[in-house]
Formats: structure tokens, C-alpha cells, sequence
């Protein structure tokens, strides 16, 4: 159905411009006001195909309608209708946004034709607006598609270099989800969030440059073994680094700053306080807690109790004390992790 509104405070007028517009087709509704003001507030809700509306009236004149008219629909078709033909009302009228004129007393063909013509106009508008929001949605999905396809090749890269070394098959997807816990309750944006869960993953991917004898060392490493075994953190970095990905980007990071200490004595840059990346201090506290609290085969999981004490100790030597505090306000929600995302029996063996 088409709707067409007219503002006259003449209702003789009113009546012409309205048999004029019905005979216009089937599928027309008129709707129409003596008050512009009237008119101004149905238009709210009620939004027109085109609207025709007299220059000269009491309450307020046709520019000034048109004016307010656009503030809402600027795109719809606007007509005014006057007796005058000074050039100057008719400046001001293009200037607030009408679309076209009718002059008094109206010409019936001519009407037809203008608004015939207008209203085809507003047509291949909605179609144009329709198609471009269907393209809008297709695009959409199909980015989606691509982030979610990405996500999960990061996860499972992720995975297989976790794989070497860890008996868990859920510590990535938990500490991931933690950091975005940690993320959300210092206030980055949810889209910071969400970038630093994807790539929160692949803080240890460079351990894949890590020899067996050194990785898989039940008893502890010595000296030169240890000096080795920390290079993974600037390996993962220089995996990662030149990505045009932000996840890569992001998990380079974090790959190369979540071994480092708020007291500076960790590695490998040595750095201290804020001058580790936030997106490191974040995971540092996530990627630990649940280190500690998973089953190893070198070593027994702690309580949560302990693992807490842990952190809690730690603040401002190991972990930036604003991080620690912040998971621990979202503590009820690490629970709720730990408990959607538990550890399988292992397999690797059987």
C-alpha cells in the first residue's frame, strides 16, 4: 500500500489534492491534516511514500514543516503546494529539503504526472535501500563466516603446539577464556576482548621450536636447558609477527610478553610494569591459574584454593596487581569455565 500524505488547512483543498493522488491507482491510502503540527507528530510513527503539503498556513508554513519532515525521512518525496511564485520561498523551500512544487490552483494533469512520477522514484528508492541491506546482511555473513573460519585455525594451531607437551586438551580454550574475563573487567572494548581471546591461545606456539629432549624433560631443567627452553618466547613472537591478521598480530604480542614479570626479572625483554603489553599481563594470570590448577604428567593440580593464594602473593613481583584483581572479580565466571570446559581422559596413548 502507498501512503500519501497532504497538509492544507483549506479542506476544499484538501479534497482535490486527495481525489487527484487516489486516482493516481488502486493501492493508494491518503492521509490528511488541516494542522501541520498534527500532520508533523503522525509522521512519527506513520512513515509517508510523499507528502504534499500547502506554503501558506497558520500554525507553520510549508518550509518549516519540510524543514522538521526532514529531520526524520530525508529521503522521502516532498511537494509544496503555493500560490506565490516569489523565487525567494522557493529558494528557502529547496533549501529545507522539498523535492518538487505545485502551484495554485493546481493543474490536475500536471499534479497526476509530479506525483506519478514522484512516487516511482520513491519505489526504485526502497527497492535500491532493500537491495543494499540484502547485500548489507550477505557481506555480514560472510565475513562472519571468514572470522569464525580464521578463529579456528588459530585455535587449532594453537592446539598443536600446545599439543606437544600438554596432557590437557582444554587449557588453551580455558586461559583463553579467562583472559577475555580479565579483558572485560578492565574495561577494553568488547572487541578488544574478543581479539585478545582468539589469540590468547597461541601464547607457546613457539615451543613447536623447542627440541623433544628439552620439552618433555620430567625433572628439572638445567642451565643451558632452561636458557633454550625460553626462547620459545621470541620464536612465537617472530612466527607471528608479520601478520596482516590482528589475531596474529595480537598473538605475537602476547607470545613474546607473557613471560615477562611486573618486577622486570622475567623474559625475554627483561620488561617491567606497564611497559609489558596489557594484552601479556592479561594472559600471564590467566595461562598460570590454570597451569596450576590442570594435571601434568610431571606434576599434581593444585587446589583452586592454592592456586589463588598463588596469585594473590604474586601481585606486583610475577603479575600486575590490577590483572590479578580483575580476575578475581570475575572469579564466579571462571568457575563456570572450568566447569564447561573440563579436561578429557587422554587419549595420546591409548
Amino acid at each position: 500500500m502507498t501512503r500519501i500524505l497532504i497538509i492544507d488547512d483549506q479542506s476544499t483543498s484538501r479534497q482535490i489534492l486527495e481525489e487527484l493522488v487516489v486516482s493516481l491507482g488502486e493501492r493508494i491510502e491518503t492521509e490528511s491534516f488541516a494542522d501541520p503540527l498534527a500532520a508533523l507528530a503522525w509522521v512519527h510513527s506513520n512513515p509517508p511514500d510523499l507528502v504534499l503539503t500547502d506554503y501558506m498556513m497558520p500554525q507553520m508554513n510549508g518550509v518549516e514543516y519540510t524543514r522538521r519532515f526532514r529531520d526524520l525521512y530525508p529521503d522521502v518525496p516532498l511537494v509544496i503546494v503555493t500560490s506565490m511564485e516569489d523565487r525567494e520561498i522557493r529558494y528557502q523551500a529547496l533549501d529545507a529539503g522539498a523535492t518538487d512544487f505545485l502551484t495554485k490552483p493546481v493543474d490536475h494533469t500536471e499534479c497526476r504526472a509530479r506525483c506519478r512520477n514522484l512516487l516511482t522514484l520513491r519505489q526504485q528508492q526502497v527497492i535500491i535501500k532493500d537491495r543494499a541491506r540484502w547485500l548489507e546482511e550477505k557481506v555480514s555473513e560472510a565475513t562472519q563466516e571468514i572470522v569464525t573460519r580464521e578463529r579456528e585455525t588459530l585455535l587449532r594451531l594453537a592446539k598443536a603446539g600446545e599439543y606437544r607437551d600438554e596432557e590437557t586438551g582444554c587449557h588453551v580454550l580455558r586461559m583463553a577464556r579467562y583472559s577475555f574475563l580479565i579483558a572485560e573487567r578492565l574495561g577494553l572494548s568488547e572487541e578488544e576482548c574478543h581479539v585478545i581471546e582468539t589469540a590468547a591461545p597461541m601464547h607457546d606456539i613457539g615451543k613447536i621450536g623447542t627440541p623433544d629432549h628439552i620439552l618433555l624433560k620430567a625433572g628439572k631443567l638445567d642451565p643451558e636447558e632452561l636458557v633454550i627452553m625460553r626462547t620459545h618466547a621470541r620464536i612465537g613472537y617472530e612466527i607471528l609477527k608479520d601478520s596482516p591478521s590482528k589475531y596474529l598480530q595480537m598473538g605475537a604480542v602476547i607470545a613474546r610478553g607473557h613471560h615477562e614479570k611486573f618486577d622486570g626479572s622475567g623474559y625475554p625483554d627483561g620488561l617491567a610494569d606497564i611497559a609489558i603489553p596489557l594484552p601479556a599481563r592479561i594472559v600471564a594470570v590467566a595461562d598460570v591459574f590454570d597451569a596450576l590448577t590442570s594435571e601434568r604428567p610431571y606434576k599434581h593440580a593444585w587446589s583452586v584454593q592454592d592456586a589463588l593464594q598463588y596469585l594473590q602473593t604474586e601481585q606486583g613481583r610475577h603479575f600486575d596487581p590490577v590483572c590479578v584483581q580483575a580476575f578475581l572479580a570475575q572469579f564466579d565466571k571462571v568457575l563456570q569455565v572450568r566447569q564447561q570446559l573440563q579436561d578429557l581422559p587422554s587419549v595420546r596413548n591409548g
